[in-house]
């Protein structure tokens, strides 16, 4: 151990401190030593030394006891020594709020783990609001032009007043009072809201804290009547909100966390700057914010706050169906509301109605996976039917049969908005296509339909596909797991010539086989406006690729093909590659899960000359990407 000696210190040391044993303790010890040493007390440095424990030798002992007793006597021994220099003590410290960059002290992490079935008590809820909206916040709020207001209502103290004003990141300062909030009553949280609530700049921050406050009490505070449904586990319950800015030209939310990163991520200061590292955080509002460009300004703040709300696993039949169609009718800032598996009912959905069709904002509407039923579907069209502003309807999974399916489609026929239509997973059937293809003649506004699973045959194929032709507006369509079979496809080449405006097809496992492929060529040849074709999981094989080859080099519009798990071997593939070739608009080919690599009968399609092949054609076009997972020849 070094010992400083102080220049404070005009007493010579207690040598019962000191270890007598060494030479160079001795000297310094001796009047010699002292007598030498200089007195000024210019430039000589001072420390705080911690007292030196005097040394006592520990005879070994034979019992615990004795042992007890030596440990008691040296503590004695170590009270009795008096320090060289007593540490002087520090002056009182104001009970302040400090606010630090993230540069000097580790930011302190918002979010906390909870379990996303747990459930939150009424004073803990306010924490919850507080972690979704703090970009929002802090994007938004210049906290300044309220800090009286906070003072006056005991928010925050005079010391914060002090340190605030002198400050001058607004962000770190409004982070700091989150930071009060988070730790403190949901008293305070409910003034700072009514503070919001009262300022016309920042009445809209004070809606979206008000709609996440009114959904977590509909779902906590109103008893759950229990459902004849499966119960639902306790891992699947959530509630969850998404906040960001909607663009109304555009139909575009942007997220504020992601806007957040990208301004973020563009900023490039010198790392000798503390002034810049702070600037790099700090808000839009921020008076010391002249260096961002006028783009990121007109970025954050273009376009109104808006809120999604995403509730799964938390049963909202009967009283809460009532209690959040209250929330959607009062707050006029819902874009997205997905309520998936929350065992709704028809009668649920009667209860919502009314807000869906009165509403000016909502634009999603999820209800997947819960048993509405054709009752439900004939109350839902009846705000299908005037509703003028949303553009995304999910009710796949929900029970609904041709007959509900006919409700629906009659809505839709008057429906101008939405584009974005998913009816998977129903007992549509044939009767269904009828009122699917009446709908698609006279609708304008749908641009994707997605029927995956809903029990069509080729009858019913033929049926739709006379509205898919006739229809200006449908570009994307879905009827995977829909055994048409070759017939289908037959009643579909009918219809695909070159008025029809679909550009992405999916036909995934419906039964088509080689015979199919000679029909889809003809199409293939004469279509254009068609990119994406999804063949996978049908019976097409080497024979099917042979006849579908031909078109795919003439055709310049197809840019992806899907021929997963379709039984194609290296024979199929060497056709494929010639496609390829010839085709250079082609940038995706899906060949997973084939028999590439264990069988060919052409004697230039092994597995050597396919992987040479491949490397050569992907060299010559580099946007080309070719899936090739489980199979042999896979590398």
């Amino acid at each position: 151990m070094f010992l400083f000696r102080s220049n404070s210190i005009s007493t010579p040391r207690n040598s019962a401190v000191i270890n007598p044993g060494s030479e160079r303790n001795s000297f310094i010890m001796s009047q010699e030593h002292r007598n030498s040493r200089p007195r000024d007390n210019a430039n000589i440095p001072t420390a705080h030394v911690a007292p030196v424990r005097q040394e006592v030798s520990v005879k070994p002992v034979e019992n615990n006891n004795d042992i007890l007793e030596k440990k008691d006597k040296i503590i004695q021994n170590v009270d009795e020594v008096k320090p060289i220099i007593s540490r002087p003590a520090r002056d009182p410290v104001p009970n302040r709020i400090k606010i630090v960059t993230p540069d000097l002290t580790p930011r302190r992490n918002f979010s906390r783990q909870r379990r996303a079935s747990e459930i939150v008590p009424q004073e803990e809820r306010h924490k919850l609001i507080i972690q979704s909206s703090l970009e929002l916040l802090c994007q938004k709020l210049d906290p300044l032009t309220i800090i009286n207001e906070l003072r006056e209502k005991n928010v925050v103290s005079e010391d914060d007043i002090q340190a605030f004003q002198e400050h001058p990141d607004r962000r770190l300062i409004c982070e700091s009072i989150l930071h009060n909030l988070l730790e403190g009553p949901y008293s305070k949280f409910f003034i700072f809201c009514d503070i919001l609530r009262n300022n016309t700049d920042y009445n809209c921050l004070a809606v979206i804290l008000d709609v996440m406050k009114d959904t977590y009490d509909v779902v906590y505070n109103i008893p759950a009547i229990p459902s004849e449904e499966v119960p639902v586990m306790e891992e699947e319950k959530a509630v969850t909100f998404e906040i960001g800015y909607y663009n109304a030209d555009t139909g575009i939310m942007k997220p504020v966390v992601e806007l957040e990163k990208t301004r973020d991520t563009s900023k490039r200061f010198s790392r000798d700057s503390l002034f810049f590292k702070r600037a790099s955080r700090l808000s839009y509002m921020s008076v010391s914010s002249e260096g961002r460009n006028s783009e990121e300004s007109v970025l954050i703040n273009h376009g109104t706050p808006v809120i999604n709300i995403c509730i799964s696993g938390h049963s909202l039949h009967e009283g809460r169906a009532k209690g959040l169609s209250k929330v959607v009718s009062k707050y006029n800032c819902i874009l997205e509301l997905r309520i998936g598996k929350t065992q709704l009912t028809g009668r649920d959905v009667g209860h919502m109605s009314q807000a869906i069709q009165n509403s000016a904002c909502l634009a999603v509407l999820d209800l997947r996976l819960n048993s509405i039923g054709n009752e439900g579907a004939r109350l839902l069209s009846v705000p299908l039917a005037k509703n003028s502003h949303l553009r995304q309807l999910n009710i796949s999974s929900t029970g609904i049969d041709h007959e509900g399916c006919k409700n629906l489609c009659d809505a839709l026929k008057q429906n101008s908005s939405i584009t974005d239509v998913d009816m998977s997973f129903l007992e549509i059937g044939d009767s269904g296509c009828i009122c699917l293809g009446n709908m698609l003649k006279q609708n304008k506004s749908i641009s994707k339909l997605r029927l995956r699973s809903s029990g069509i045959s080729w009858i019913g194929c033929g049926i739709l596909f006379e509205g898919v032709q006739q229809s200006r507006s449908l570009n994307v369509l879905d009827l995977s797991r829909n055994f048409i079979g070759d017939n289908g496809m037959e009643m579909m080449c009918r219809h695909l010539n070159e008025k029809c405006a679909l550009v992405e097809l999916n036909l995934e496992n419906c039964g088509i086989t080689s015979s199919g492929c000679a029909m889809l060529s003809d199409v293939i040849l004469s279509n254009k406006t068609l990119t994406n074709l999804d063949l996978s999981v049908n019976f097409i094989a080497d024979t099917g690729i042979t006849k579908l080859s031909a078109a795919l080099e003439r055709n310049k519009s197809i840019k992806t093909i899907g021929l997963n798990m379709c039984g194609i071997t290296n024979d199929g593939f060497s056709k494929l590659l010639d496609v390829l070739e010839c085709n250079p608009t082609m940038t995706l080919l899906k060949l997973c899960y084939n028999r590439l690599g264990k069988e060919h009968t052409n004697p230039s399609a092994t597995s050597d000359d396919l992987k040479y092949r491949v490397r050569i054609v992907t060299s010559s076009n580099p946007k080309l990407k070719i899936l090739l997972w489980g199979n042999s020849f896979d590398d």
